[in-house]
């Protein structure tokens, strides 16, 4: 699960080689963050950013029920955010275990997953994250 988020909310990164001034930061539930995000382990994590004079963000919530909770953080500089259950091999450098994120759902078979986006004003303290993932994992 994923969103690409504006180019003003990035981190700063290169593009073609090009700095691009980002003013974003990442989160995640356990602290990590900013570049430190990508590839961690989380209950959640919050992409945010100031934009005209006020603070923006989404948070994407992984609920305790997925399969492989809790996730994975593709939360990468440049704006890609998502939610990978299944790149375990490359999150945690397991590149003699090419296959360990792999799963097969048998025929007829499913996996459900569930997720939800967060999308708030201010940074992840003054928007509650935290407490909106609880309220979400209690089924409000």
């Amino acid at each position: 699960m994923g969103y690409r988020v504006p180019l003003w909310m990035t981190l700063p990164h290169k593009y073609k080689n090009q700095p691009v001034a980002g003013t974003g930061h990442l989160l995640t539930s356990t602290g990590a963050s900013d570049a430190d995000a990508w590839g961690k382990r989380a209950d959640w994590c919050d992409y945010y950013a100031p934009h005209n004079g006020k603070t923006y963000g989404v948070a994407i919530f992984d609920h305790p029920a997925n399969f492989r909770h809790p996730t994975w953080w593709m939360a990468r500089d440049y704006g890609l955010f998502a939610a990978n259950p299944f790149g375990w091999h490359e999150y945690e450098n397991l590149k003699d275990q090419p296959h360990i994120g792999d799963h097969t759902v048998p025929a007829g078979g499913s996996l459900t997953m569930r997720y939800r986006f967060y999308f708030h004003e201010g940074d992840p303290a003054a928007a509650q994250i935290a407490t909106h993932y609880a309220d979400y994992v209690a089924g409000k």
